[in-house]
């Protein structure tokens, strides 16, 4: 890489290419922070405006369409999830990471017409036996909005891997656009057609489909990707073992995520599980967070080609992003109380929740340590250990809910879900620290964390009522500028100023 080229990708602060070899490894690291928690974070941006159209819609939908019919939308939306993990085959994460690697670009775009064959087997497949298998799911019959959704899943898997090759590209408009499209023009759709046309099942998810359909045919203009030739066999068998353990890793991880509900309905009911899944969803949203961060740093992990350059990165990150996260949970337990109350009826009992949703809080910090170990061992290409510890890590969460659910309810499940996700994480670190070894959290930040964990615990016994509404109001406003600073401050982190950059200037014209 010459000189100008690092300028430019110094300027434009990407930094998904290789890294320049002179830089000192400390600039590594800063250089690499800068970019995960600045340019990167765009990208997470057009995730949440993804998940507040769907949040915006969907009260809207629920009227219009009847508790019937959403239902089906929502069984239909089940089976598009578990399709479209299936038909991407894990290729979305093997295009990044072959990016990065010697003729990358060129070997990613055949990678993705290779996703496009793929896909289409997989929805042929599954519509061909649609008749077999929709019966055993409670489908009355395979048609309508059930159909529409497999075709949507192999649409959206195709879609998926071309917005990977985008995100490794760098290419923010390209990626901007298809995004926007397959979620919050693709959800006006859907609501107009329920609306205009009529009110079911099957016109909500034809909405999504067409929408998707006109994403993909955008993404697929900006990717141009190459066809398959003979002589890429190697490549194909090298990126189906990498991608393919990767399928069940991901129904695992719906397992470990979604499993206790269905425990949960067994022993206590569907009311109970109504109010679990409101503090479950409450909780759980800085674990939606890191998820989302873990996809979108993924391009710059694996550009780094350098094993002790990407552990130094590696760790880091995990260490800023566990910064970040003290105030997040902190200051979340402390204002659940305020967010229960907006999003669930008094029927739900919502101050009785507060340890279910400190629980759910508190077990991002675990999954974080998870995530940075599932990243270094994406990098090295250990995918077959990931679906492994997350199968490991969903039957115990599984066995878990089993035990404790009959003695402590809802906590129960709560607590499984914190367990699980540490099982999860020393699972993932133990492997980790034998192919790809990384520095270790400091023994600082543990007991600093530990604390964090146990005071928002802590936070469930203070009152929920009076006065203490304000302090809690205050406290969360306190945590929320702080991580607004720890964040400013990683983006900007060994960023020279301008007057340091003019004085540098004027040095080197005097030598």
């Amino acid at each position: 890489m010459n000189a100008p080229q690092d300028v430019a990708q110094d300027l434009k602060g990407a930094g998904v290419g290789r890294l320049d070899r002179r830089r000192e490894p400390d600039d590594t690291v800063a250089h690499a922070l800068r970019g995960l928690f600045g340019r990167d974070s765009l990208y997470m941006v057009l995730w949440g405006v993804q998940v507040m159209a769907a949040a915006l819609v969907t009260p809207i939908v629920t009227r219009v369409m009847g508790a019937g019919e959403f239902g089906v939308v929502a069984a239909a939306n089940a089976v598009m999830q578990v399709v479209f993990v299936v038909a991407g085959i894990g290729l979305s994460t093997a295009i990044q990471r072959q990016y990065a690697a010697p003729d990358g670009p060129a070997r990613a775009r055949r990678l993705l017409s290779l996703t496009v064959a793929a896909a289409i087997a997989v929805v042929v497949a599954l519509d061909v036996t649609g008749p077999l298998w929709s019966a055993y799911l409670g489908f009355a019959s395979y048609g309508g909005a059930v159909r529409l959704a497999v075709i949507w899943a192999g649409v959206s898997a195709v879609t998926d891997s071309a917005l990977a090759l985008l995100r490794s590209q760098d290419r923010l408009l390209g990626f901007s656009c298809v995004s926007l499209l397959q979620s919050v023009i693709a959800e006006a759709t859907s609501l107009a057609l329920v609306i205009a046309v009529e009110p079911t099942a099957t016109m909500f998810v034809l909405g999504q489909l067409l929408l998707q359909g006109i994403a993909l045919g955008s993404a697929l203009l900006w990717t141009r990707p190459a066809l398959l030739r003979r002589a890429d066999a190697d490549l194909v068998r090298g990126a189906l073992a990498y991608g393919l353990p990767l399928v069940p890793a991901v129904l695992s991880t719906f397992v470990l995520a979604a499993s206790d509900r269905f425990i949960v309905q067994g022993h206590l009911g569907a009311a109970d599980v109504a109010r679990y899944q409101v503090a479950y969803n409450i909780g759980a949203m800085p674990m939606l967070l890191v998820g989302v961060l873990n996809n979108v740093w993924l391009p710059r992990i694996f550009a780094l080609q350098e094993r002790t350059e990407r552990a130094a990165v590696l760790a880091a990150s995990r260490d800023a992003l566990y910064g970040v996260l003290m105030p997040v949970v902190l200051g979340l337990s402390v204002g659940a109380p305020l967010v229960l109350r907006i999003w669930a009826p008094p029927s739900y009992r919502p101050d009785e929740l507060l340890v279910v949703t400190a629980l759910v809080v508190v077990a991002v910090l675990p999954y974080t340590g998870g995530m940075a170990a599932s990243r270094a061992l994406l990098a090295h290409g250990g995918t077959r250990w990931i679906a492994a510890a997350t199968l490991m890590a969903a039957a115990a969460n599984v066995g878990l809910n089993l035990v404790l659910v009959p003695r402590y309810e809802l906590v129960g499940s709560a607590l499984a879900t914190l367990l699980a996700y540490a099982v999860l994480q020393r699972l993932l670190v133990a492997r980790t620290r034998s192919v790809a070894p990384m520095p270790r959290t400091s023994p600082t930040q543990v007991l600093g964390l530990t604390a964090v964990g146990a005071a928002a615990l802590l936070t469930t016994a203070l009152p929920t009522t009076g006065p203490a509404v304000v302090v809690r109001a205050l406290a969360v406003l306190a945590c929320l500028a702080s991580f607004c600073w720890q964040v400013m401050s990683l983006a900007t982190s060994g960023r020279p100023s301008r007057r340091r950059a003019l004085r540098a200037g004027r040095w080197s014209r005097r030598s």
